[in-house]
């Protein structure tokens, strides 16, 4: 047969043509020029990555006529002579086919017997891991005390199925996966030398294919050229190995994240119907995804190591948080478990997707990846406050030049003038606010307007009656209220109430707490509480009632009342909620402004500072 493959061709003929295998090829060189080669070699790695190649050129160079050398010539006698397969002394046996102990005895008989062209009788078996128990046993002694003319060389995939005995008496190289940025260059160079029009991309995704192995790469290459002679794009890659496009993939991938269930499905129809295996659409999504998370979380990083890297790749990566991937890859990597073993994987993919865009299971993922981002968020204001904290206790005039930025000093001169406050107004205006130096007497006086919008009465009936399953499976369903809205503005408006938590519950009358006194001031206006109350009781199916307070309000009653509990007392009454920071909420204030909402830290320097406080947006 006239024609040669394209791997065979382009074998490595020396250490130096070898890919991706320095830490071993560094090694035999060192030790050919020392003339400390060992009696037997133990080779393992994964296919492709060139075992059974070097296997060849360490005979060749322990028999090259100007041996000892760190690499064979390939121009004397003896290497040309091992290099076409002439010399009988280079034995090349395949265990897979002759794994029985009648084979390894004969080739006991024979080892003692001189080599009758070169210096070294050199065995190589390959898959050496296919002998049978009884063929390791009598290749064993051979290789315990071999004679001084013969090198042995074992070849293997699967090096945990070779007896320890065995791997003890050889010295062993572990071959690892070429990378995909060496497998691209060597393909650039067997491109240039065969004159093969191809595209970038193409070779990206022959390289990917290979999945670490030279020798794939080159057969693939050779395949694709004999499917399109004139020119091969990405298509015809993708048609030749049965790969998922990327521009599929990235349809594919958004309609998952996105919750689009039949797009999802349409598109696995029309993957199924060109021929695609399920198993490898569901490793494709696996590597998409994967790469999705290396690209979020990891900041430098090389690119190289991406299977899919593209403008539209990059903008669905910042539409996704981590847990939802986690979730997506979860579900992607059971079902590629399970499709193993069916006769109509399809189904198990189909069920997979529809479990992934539910909105009911995949908005829980969603939901945590909205909390993880919002407890971020909290860690750096708690800083900030501690901040506001160390500020208390400096010089006033320094504290209120950090507070405030001021860009120029006709700004500063023009601000102070308007506030008209020096150093002893500043202090006498904190003392006058502050609570601690009012009469007892004012601070038992209780604003019944407030009182009328946080009434003290409700949180007390919630509280004395307060049933605990029900405060369960209220909040177990609380992160899907946004189903039982209905108007834009039911929609807002259960996006807010879901920041806040159920905390009691009393059947018809619940307690929300908010970690905002200003989301919960909006809330309560009338309009706002009767459209809250509307999105509630239509989720839960019965009428439901509430009120909004702040987390540190609500915990300092929830103290009080178990307090009172604990000395025996029943029907409990609390003490009236007073705050600076809830206001009465009347009928005209009937808007959900989201700029009042400020968090903690700022109202606490509003109140300390008063209107000389700026925010900058």
């Amino acid at each position: 047969m006239s024609y040669k493959a394209l791997y065979r061709i382009f074998r490595p003929q020396d250490f130096n043509e070898v890919v991706g295998q320095d830490h071993i090829t560094t090694t035999l060189k060192n030790a050919l020029v020392n003339d400390k080669v060992a009696h037997a070699y133990l080779f393992s790695g994964p296919r492709g990555t060139g075992k059974t190649s070097i296997a060849k050129i360490l005979a060749k160079a322990v028999n090259c006529v100007h041996a000892p050398v760190e690499n064979p010539c390939n121009e004397c006698e003896n290497c040309k002579g091992i290099t076409s397969g002439l010399i009988s002394d280079v034995i090349e046996i395949d265990a897979a086919s002759n794994n029985g102990v009648d084979e390894i005895r004969e080739i006991r008989d024979k080892v003692k017997y001189l080599p009758g062209y070169v210096k070294y009788k050199v065995y190589i078996i390959d898959e050496v891991h296919m002998l049978s128990t009884g063929a390791f046993n009598a290749l064993l002694k051979t290789l315990e005390e071999p004679p001084a003319h013969v090198i042995f060389i074992l070849c293997t995939t699967e090096p945990q199925k070779i007896p320890l005995t065995i791997q003890s008496r050889c010295q062993r190289f572990d071959f690892k996966a070429i990378n995909t940025k060496d497998i691209i260059k060597k393909l650039n160079e067997i491109i240039d030398k065969e004159k093969i029009s191809i595209d970038k991309e193409a070779i990206h995704q022959i390289a990917l294919y290979a999945e670490g192995g030279l020798r794939d790469a080159i057969s693939m290459l050779d395949q694709v050229r004999a499917y399109s002679p004139n020119h091969i794009s990405e298509d015809d890659v993708n048609q030749v190995t049965g790969a998922v496009s990327l521009k599929m993939q990235i349809e594919l991938a958004e309609a998952l994240i996105k919750g689009n269930t039949t797009k999802a499905i349409e598109l696995l129809d029309s993957l199924i119907t060109e021929g695609k295996e399920t198993r490898k659409i569901v490793l494709n999504l696996i590597e998409f995804f994967r790469d999705i998370l290396m690209l979020r979380n990891i900041r430098k990083l090389d690119e190289t190591n991406l299977l899919y890297k593209n403008e539209e790749f990059i903008k669905l990566s910042k539409e996704v948080g981590n847990r939802q991937i986690f979730f997506i890859l979860d579900v992607l990597n059971k079902v590629f478990n399970d499709i193993k073993w069916s006769n109509n994987p399809k189904i198990y993919l189909e069920l997979a997707f529809i479990k992934i865009t539910d909105e009911e299971i995949g908005s829980e993922s969603k939901i945590i990846s909205i909390i993880d981002d919002l407890e971020k968020r909290i860690v750096e204001i708690e800083k900030i406050k501690s901040n506001i904290d160390a500020l208390k206790q400096r010089d006033t005039k320094k504290m209120i030049q950090e507070i405030i930025e001021i860009n120029e000093e006709k700004q500063e001169k023009d601000i102070l003038e308007d506030i008209k406050l020096d150093d002893n107004d500043l202090t006498l205006q904190k003392q006058e606010n502050n609570p601690l130096n009012e009469d007892e007497n004012s601070l038992t006086e209780v604003n019944e307007d407030l009182n009328n919008t946080y009434s003290i009465e409700f949180v007390e009936q919630v509280l004395n009656n307060g049933n605990r399953e029900d405060k369960v499976k209220l909040i177990n369903n609380w992160f899907q209220l946004r189903k039982s809205a209905k108007t834009e503005e039911e929609k807002y408006i259960s996006k807010i109430l879901q920041i806040g938590t159920i905390v009691a519950s009393s059947y018809k009358n619940i307690i929300i707490a908010f970690p905002s006194a200003s989301i919960c001031n909006q809330l309560m206006t009338p309009k706002n509480k009767e459209i809250s109350k509307t999105i509630i009781s239509r989720h839960y199916n019965r009428e439901i009632d509430f009120i909004a307070l702040p987390e540190d309000i609500f915990n300092d009653l929830a103290k009080e009342f178990m307090e009172l509990w604990n000395k025996g007392k029943r029907q409990i009454k609390l003490t009236k909620i007073n705050s600076d920071e809830l206001k009465h909420m009347s009928i005209e204030d009937n808007t959900l402004n989201t700029n009042n909402i400020q968090p903690k830290v700022v109202t606490d320097a509003i109140d300390l500072f008063g209107d000389i406080v700026k925010i900058k947006k």
